[in-house]
């Protein structure tokens, strides 16, 4: 069942990321973390009170801590994904949001069976090949890699912290994190000087909706998921959804495949049916 969640959540989070990407190509990236916290927010208020155990202050405040660690590696993201090719920034980003927290599960007890360990290993080379651009001559602007890199460490930052919080609150601890998340987007569009209320979103409103619902989603699974699975597992098939922003990328957008990126969605798929054996 874990495994479905952390899958489940691969690919919301893949189509999250790709619509809020090309939203991020029509406002600023910050402005789409802002409007899409809020709509996730939403979505969690109404349905936390009907599905939590139990509530308590540390599950908000844990979750505000990864809230902000999240909306670091999402504002970092959405800005790649706005100004490079997205078949290297979400691969890249994935990579780091996947071995942190492996290393981290690994550190503090969780104990794996061989055919996790190769599932792992697998699903780390799987998004390092899929990570590779298929055209080595396209244009990348400054600093785009140390971007997507450190998206990658907020994602594993949030994926921690939000293991730590107690299980009969879930999804309580998303209330916290899209608190934080929103205040501190709102607080930085603020200072900016930039719009804070939405405008002109006429033709982004949709892909903007469209992003928060999926990265809601997408949070909720992998927290059930990590509730009952193993964090270095479950973080390993979240952080999959490349693969989902890869092919979107490629039907909707033309972006290009190279024959690595294939092996890589092959290797994958090798990665998922290992660590389920297992």
């Amino acid at each position: 069942m874990a495994a479905f969640l952390a899958l489940l959540a691969a690919s919301l989070f893949g189509l999250g990321d790709f619509c809020g990407g090309l939203a991020s190509r029509r406002i600023e990236p910050l402005r789409v973390v802002a409007y899409t916290s809020v709509i996730g927010l939403i979505l969690v208020v109404a349905v936390a009170p009907f599905m939590a155990n139990s509530f308590t202050t540390q599950s908000l405040t844990l979750g505000a801590l990864a809230g902000v660690l999240g909306m670091i590696g999402v504002g970092l993201l959405y800005r790649g994904l706005g100004r490079g090719p997205m078949t290297v920034v979400a691969p890249i980003t994935a990579v780091n949001s996947a071995a942190i927290p492996v290393v981290w599960g690994l550190t503090f007890g969780e104990t794996l069976s061989s055919l996790h360990v190769l599932g792992i290993l697998l699903g780390l080379l799987a998004i390092v090949l899929v990570s590779r651009s298929p055209d080595i001559t396209m244009d990348r602007p400054r600093g785009l890699i140390a971007e997507a890199t450190l998206a990658g460490a907020g994602f594993a930052g949030f994926f921690i912290v939000i293991d730590a919080a107690q299980d009969a609150t879930a999804p309580w601890p998303l209330v916290g994190a899209r608190i934080a998340s929103m205040l501190l987007a709102l607080a930085v569009l603020f200072a900016q000087g930039a719009p804070v209320l939405p405008t002109k979103l006429d033709r982004v409103g949709g892909l903007v909706v469209a992003t928060g619902v999926f990265d809601m989603g997408a949070n909720m699974a992998f927290l059930f998921a990590v509730n009952i699975g193993l964090l270095s597992l479950v973080s390993v098939l979240a952080a999959l959804y490349p693969a989902t922003t890869v092919i979107l990328a490629r039907v909707v957008l033309q972006e290009r495949m190279s024959r690595s990126q294939i092996l890589g969605m092959a290797g994958a798929v090798g990665s998922v049916a290992l660590i389920a054996l297992g």
